[in-house]
């Protein structure tokens, strides 16, 4: 059970957390991770590598004549991808991010689940009948 005195802090601790204004989605954003020239350079190094890699997967797809709806797959998924860790460094808040991954992935789901169409049966050889 416990004491006068147990309960005495117990309540000067209640009391005193009780005065502390309790944080405002406008001061938690005001704390900002990044420095504005860190956030300048992943910036442009994600760019770069969103770039990059589109670029890569085009050359290779097109040395493989790759369909258009392969080319589309990958290319969106890589930007999906690449737009998504940008999101990462700009640091909008929940509010905020929550419609635009929604977006991204309906689009990445939209690319991934579309099936192309079926490619019709070649007829089998005919026989000579010799």
């Amino acid at each position: 059970m416990p004491t006068d005195a147990q309960l005495d802090a117990a309540t000067t601790y209640a009391q005193a957390a009780a005065q502390v204004p309790a944080p405002t989605l406008a001061s938690a954003h005001v704390q900002a991770v990044w420095t504005a020239e860190m956030l300048r350079f992943l910036t442009a190094w994600t760019f770069g590598f969103m770039a990059f890699a589109v670029l890569v997967c085009a050359v290779l797809l097109w040395r493989t004549s790759a369909t258009g709806l392969t080319v589309l797959r990958v290319i969106g998924i890589v930007t999906i991808i690449g737009l998504s860790a940008l999101l990462l460094f700009v640091g909008y808040s929940n509010e905020q991010l929550t419609p635009i991954v929604g977006l991204f992935g309906a689009i990445a789901g939209y690319l991934l689940g579309k099936d192309s169409p079926p490619t019709p049966a070649a007829p089998p050889p005919a026989s000579s009948g010799q």
